[in-house]
């Protein structure tokens, strides 16, 4: 019965009004032995066909959920969650109301918060990736791409602050089995530093020092301005020009000097 809709009886027990329809015969369609009229349907005809329109509707998707691919959703709404209100707004229930699934549903696929925050993590590390990727292509040099490195490395934590705390807090050095994709993405990330600072090295660009040195010259250059500037120990305001000067300062201390002559 539609909603609002009165029952078509009255009470227990009252007998229908003279020309008052019987309930039966108008559930029935009209009086025994009267036919429906042209184009008519007849009520039940019309019953049969309203719990299919209702098993219709509710095999609609979620709201706000309709590709399938629930643990991909459930990242991004983390990732949402993590630059709108930082580290501690980043919970399961959340991110499922956002996506439009029960609280329950995203635990199939993170048994805990912290399973959850890593795979938060390690979509912001293959953001950062994604937009750094054609800055260092443009660069000509294995020197300038690693300067153009260090540069894509402070602009991301100036641009996304949330996301570098994720990548940068100690939470998933204190469980290196459960935070295992994660740290070999963040190894991946530093071998292609390292390949960078070998080619520079074999195509005679930089000084014959220790490669090892000269990787962690240039992370804590990045980490550090990047720091400075989120922590208000230098202005935001021509962050990017300061950046690149310091970075030319290191570059020119690694740059092998040319032979007299």
């Amino acid at each position: 019965m539609p909603p609002g809709r009165k029952r078509a009886e009255g009470p227990p027990g009252k007998k229908a009004a003279a020309g008052e329809p019987r309930a039966k015969e108008a559930a029935a369609g009209g009086p025994p032995g009267k036919k429906a009229a042209a184009g008519e349907p007849r009520a039940k005809e019309a019953a049969a066909g309203e719990p299919r329109a209702r098993r219709a509707h509710s095999k609609r998707p979620a709201r706000g959920y309709h590709h399938g691919d629930l643990k991909r959703a459930l990242v991004d709404a983390g990732v949402a969650l993590l630059e709108e209100a930082g580290i501690e707004a980043v919970v399961l229930r959340e991110a499922a109301r956002r996506v439009g699934v029960s609280p329950a549903a995203p635990f199939r696929h993170f048994p805990s918060r912290e399973d959850f925050l890593r795979a938060v993590a390690l979509a912001g590390l293959e953001r950062f990736e994604l937009v750094s990727a054609a800055e260092i292509a443009a660069a000509p040099t294995p020197l300038l791409r690693f300067r153009a490195l260090g540069l894509a490395s402070v602009r991301f934590a100036l641009e996304h602050p949330a996301l570098f705390e994720l990548l940068n807090g100690p939470a998933f050095r204190a469980d290196p089995e459960g935070a295992r994709e994660l740290l070999a993405a963040q190894d991946e990330a530093r071998s292609r530093l390292r390949a960078m600072l070998h080619e520079a090295r074999a195509q005679g660009e930089l000084r014959p020092t220790d490669p090892i040195v000269t990787e962690v010259a240039g992370r804590a250059l990045a980490y550090g301005l990047a720091r400075m500037f989120l922590d208000g120990h230098l202005p935001r305001e021509g962050a990017m020009e300061l950046t690149a000067a310091v970075l030319d300062v290191l570059g020119e201390g690694l740059a092998r000097r040319p032979d007299p002559g």
